[in-house]
């Protein structure tokens, strides 16, 4: 089953923010399990980021938690945050493209 992980936090820091995830990428390239990531900013708050990131599984996403990698940039991200992120985890259960559904 196909799991994402909304990762939630406040920065006035995006573009550190934006470095950190692109040295994120190529420091697991060959090794995350990640399939897809997208990050947006609250149009009220530009402080307030949200990364969803998509798995294909749960047990694929923990592989990607333990890499050493992983964890170094998560402590890096959370000094860029006011407080630390927080996470919430979805089995996804219902998966289409509105584009597609006419």
């Amino acid at each position: 089953m196909a799991f994402v992980q909304i990762i939630d936090c406040k920065t006035d820091r995006l573009d550190d923010l934006n470095r950190l995830m692109d040295t994120w990428v190529e420091a697991t390239k060959g090794k995350r399990t990640a399939s897809h990531a997208v990050v947006g900013t609250d149009r009220s708050d530009a402080r307030h980021v949200v990364e969803i990131v998509e798995f294909p599984s749960y047990e694929e996403a923990m592989r990607n938690s333990q890499l050493p990698e992983t964890d170094r940039i998560f402590r890096e991200m959370v000094a860029l945050c006011e407080a630390p992120p927080t996470f919430t985890d979805l089995d996804v259960i219902r998966d289409f493209r509105l584009d597609e559904a006419r």
